[in-house]
């Protein structure tokens, strides 16, 4: 029985993929109870996760090669032949309260072996080193919750200048065992200027971003000397870590607000909003684009901070409000401020409020 040329190639590309599948299932399966350090050293692929703000997320880097995270990639294929399979939450201006929400909105992206956490920086506009220790702890827990088998390396930020947040970071990292890489250190090791590692003086170019690669691998080489342990959850060290966010939508009172498939919408100074809420802690989730003005915002009558709802490109962002409040009923009031936004060069100024994100006590 005579084959074709076009069957015979057929056959051989079948087998060709089973064999390569069964090797994926092979790797997959002996690989599954290693930890992310023996599956570099052995030049095992490996998933990692993101979790940051425009620095975890590469922002500032001359092109996509140049990102931290892709020239890590690189220096590992280049150390072990291990490939790194990436995922990412990050978002520009983003806080810890949102890497939060977006980790608990998010799908579970497979089996994670390694996740880094990359915040400080736009915490420190926001909240105190006490109410950013609280919510970096919940971060690296609500991780470690969903990825059990992960370890978990902390980035500080090399433009951070607010010495309490990375202690922050440290003690938490120390407490969970996580691995933290002060990148401030390598910076000021380069020998360069800030001006010549950054874009802006805050976000590393792609020296900078240089810098963090190398940094990180020589920190995964180091715990594959030693065989580091990855880390754990222990008892947390802030109460009330057993919260969990939620959308609140009910609106009870307002002023100017239309609302259009779900969104409130308000072009007008002195327009508002209210909701009533209980619980320690307040966010919003907003729309933020190039249109967007500022509203200021009053919890129970007082006012308590100016929010902006400017942004380059329309994202939707979960923006922190306050913690730490008094047990009992809450009322919080958005109200469109008369004056938009410096960044916001259109005749325009637009607040737009889907609801709040409040907390309730998780149940087992």
């Amino acid at each position: 029985m005579k084959f074709s040329a076009k069957k015979i190639y057929s056959i051989v590309f079948i087998i060709a993929a089973v064999i390569y599948f069964l090797a994926i299932q092979t790797e997959h399966y002996l690989s599954k109870d290693l930890t992310v350090y023996e599956k570099i050293a052995s030049g095992s692929s490996f998933n990692y996760l993101i979790i940051g703000d425009s620095i975890g997320r590469g922002a500032g880097a001359e092109n996509k090669d140049m990102r931290w995270y892709s020239q890590l990639e690189m220096l590992l294929k280049d150390f072990s032949g291990s490939r790194a399979r990436r995922n990412m939450l990050v978002q520009s201006g983003a806080t810890s309260f949102e890497g939060i929400y977006k980790l608990q909105k998010s799908p579970r992206f497979g089996d994670s072996d390694l996740i880094f956490i990359v915040f400080g920086e736009n915490d420190r506009k926001y909240m105190d080193s006490e109410q950013f220790t609280f919510f970096y702890e919940k971060l690296i827990r609500d991780a470690k919750e969903r990825y059990p088998g992960s370890e978990i390396i902390t980035i500080i930020e090399s433009p951070l200048k607010q010495e309490p947040f990375a202690d922050a970071i440290k003690r938490l990292s120390t407490h969970y065992g996580a691995k933290t890489l002060d990148m401030r250190i390598p910076f000021r090791q380069s020998g360069m200027l800030t001006e010549q590692l950054t874009t802006d003086m805050v976000h590393p170019n792609g020296k900078g971003y240089q810098l963090y690669a190398a940094s990180i691998l020589e920190l995964i080489k180091k715990n594959i000397e030693i065989d580091a342990e990855i880390a754990s959850l222990p008892k947390p060290l802030i109460r009330q870590q057993n919260l969990y966010f939620y959308e609140k939508k009910l609106v009870t009172a307002r002023k100017g607000f239309n609302s259009e498939n779900g969104i409130n919408i308000s072009t007008i100074p002195e327009d508002y909003l209210e909701y009533e809420f209980e619980g320690p802690i307040l966010g919003v989730n907003a729309i933020r684009s190039p249109d967007g003005g500022t509203m200021k915002v009053y919890i129970d009558g007082e006012y308590v901070r100016t929010l902006s709802a400017w942004w380059p490109f329309t994202r939707e962002r979960y923006l922190y409000i306050a913690s730490g409040l008094e047990k009992g009923r809450h009322t919080v009031r958005f109200e469109t401020a008369k004056n938009s936004s410096l960044t916001n060069t259109s005749e325009k100024s637009v607040i737009q409020i889907s609801s709040i994100i409040v907390a309730k006590v998780k149940k087992n």
